[in-house]
């Protein structure tokens, strides 16, 4: 399957550089002066087809959250990513922490690129939305989120598509919003971190089929479509692969991802308007590629150790972000790896770009945005 999606973007990619190849050659002169004095006498070629403008809705966990998070420094490690060195590589945000779990953007901004907007659309939380949702739509995703379970102070899933639901109800978000829209589950498996192989086959269940339910209330609503990520392979994040000295992911940890990204898959394999994100196959061909895989073998140069890493390995209460208790790498963008769970920005943008094709694809999206 990684095959036909990088080729898919492959094609797409080369069709758009043929593109203006043949731009640059007409507006260089390379056009003899009888075929200029020709085309005069030609009708204009039509305009090109209008952009399309998809209004993007964001749910899901760390992986998406763009500010929806606390940022009272007093909550210590839930309020991290509103400190240094978070933000680090965002130029975008001046290089400042903006709540992204992060050191630069999430995979919500990046999708948000793909669809034409400059930045995943604003945080719930940055406004009481009186006037009506930004027009690129709106971010409700929020760190720690899960399907299931979730800390206090932090909604889940399906409360997260209660918040969009109670917009529709107070007349700020209608059906002209959801005319051109496109939902993102980014669930990234937070309901596991205390999964046992004696109630793994349970959990997964209850997981996939919450799911199913939170993107069927988001076709019902009028969604358009909607993409939802397979969770990513849970033994080769630092945290497990540390156990190795980061030289290999831990395969028994892998399991609980393979069942939870199957279940899923099984789940929702009758919705016609939704795609399933294999965001699993890809981060695994990243930071683990096969050998002999050229592809993949150069993209980092550090791909399970992360940039930013506690100086007790975090088993003595020490994270990155707080603060003289974190040692940090001199290159963020030659690791795949932010902290101990999440990518880089550099590591978000080679996901992203693989996903590229097919989500343009699925989503009838003709403009290549160079990410």
């Amino acid at each position: 399957m990684m095959k036909l999606f990088a080729a898919c973007f492959v094609l797409v990619f080369l069709v758009n550089v043929a593109r203006v190849a043949e731009c640059r050659k007409v507006a260089g002169g390379d056009v003899s002066t009888q075929r200029r004095h020709q085309h005069r006498h030609r009708h204009s070629p039509p305009p090109p087809p209008p952009k399309r403008s998809y209004k993007l809705f964001v749910f899901g966990d760390d992986f998406a959250d763009n500010g929806n998070g606390p940022s009272d420094i007093g909550l210590g490690f839930g309020s991290r990513a509103w400190r240094f060195p978070f933000g680090m590589s965002d130029r975008q945000h001046d290089r400042k922490a903006t709540g992204r779990y992060s050191d630069g953007l999430v995979q919500s901004d990046f999708l948000a690129k793909i669809m034409g907007h400059a930045e995943s659309p604003p945080p719930y939380m940055s406004d009481n939305w009186d006037d009506g949702i930004d027009a690129s739509g709106l971010n409700f995703a929020i760190g720690e989120a899960g399907a299931l379970e979730v800390p206090s102070g932090v909604l889940k899933l399906g409360a997260q598509v209660q918040q969009l639901r109670d917009l529709v109800r107070d007349g700020l978000v209608d059906d002209r919003d959801f005319e051109e829209s496109v939902a993102l589950v980014a669930y990234s498996g937070n309901d596991y971190a205390s999964a046992t192989m004696d109630n793994l086959d349970d959990l997964v269940t209850k997981v996939s089929e919450e799911l199913g339910n939170v993107v069927s209330q988001l076709l019902d609503l009028g969604v358009t479509k909607v993409l939802v990520n397979t969770v990513p392979p849970f033994g080769c994040s630092p945290w497990m692969a540390r156990h190795n000295n980061y030289s290999s992911c831990d395969d028994d940890a892998n399991v609980s991802s393979d069942r939870h990204n199957k279940a899923t898959r099984d789940r929702l394999a009758d919705e016609e308007d939704v795609m399933l994100l294999d965001v699993n196959s890809i981060i695994t061909d990243l930071v683990a590629p096969k050998e002999g895989s050229a592809l993949y073998s150069k993209q980092f140069t550090e791909r399970l150790r992360p940039c930013c890493e506690a100086d007790d390995d975090g088993d003595g209460g020490s994270y990155c972000g707080l603060d003289q208790h974190f040692y940090l790498c001199d290159h963020p963008e030659e690791f795949f790896f932010w902290d101990v769970i999440h990518p880089t920005h550099a590591g978000w943008r080679a996901v992203m770009q693989l996903l590229q094709g097919p989500i343009m694809a699925f989503l009838g999206i003709s403009n290549l945005e160079h990410l």
